[in-house]
C-alpha cells in the first residue's frame, strides 16, 4: 500500500493515543508528499489527522478549533 493510500485509509486504532496517531500521520506525510511545500504538507496533515480520529466528538471539536485558528490567522 502506498503512503498516500495509507493516509486516506488511516484510522485511530483502539487504545492509540492522539500523539501516536499524529506521529504516524506525520511519518506518512513525509513519505507521500515530500515534494510539496511545507505549508501545504502541514495543511494536508491536519486534515488527514482529524479524519483519522476515532471519536466523533473529538473529531468535531478539533475541526471547530482548526477553523477558529484559520479565521484568527486570516487564512
Amino acid at each position: 500500500m502506498t503512503p498516500r493510500i495509507e493516509l486516506k485509509t488511516r484510522h485511530q486504532k483502539p487504545g492509540e493515543s492522539l500523539q501516536v496517531l499524529a506521529a504516524d500521520v506525520e511519518r506518512l506525510m513525509s513519505l507521500a508528499y515530500a515534494e510539496c511545500p511545507l505549508d501545504i504538507r502541514e495543511s494536508l496533515a491536519a486534515q488527514y489527522f482529524v479524519d483519522a480520529i476515532r471519536d466523533e466528538d473529538t473529531q468535531h471539536s478539533t475541526r471547530l478549533m482548526d477553523a477558529r485558528l484559520e479565521i484568527g490567522s486570516g487564512k
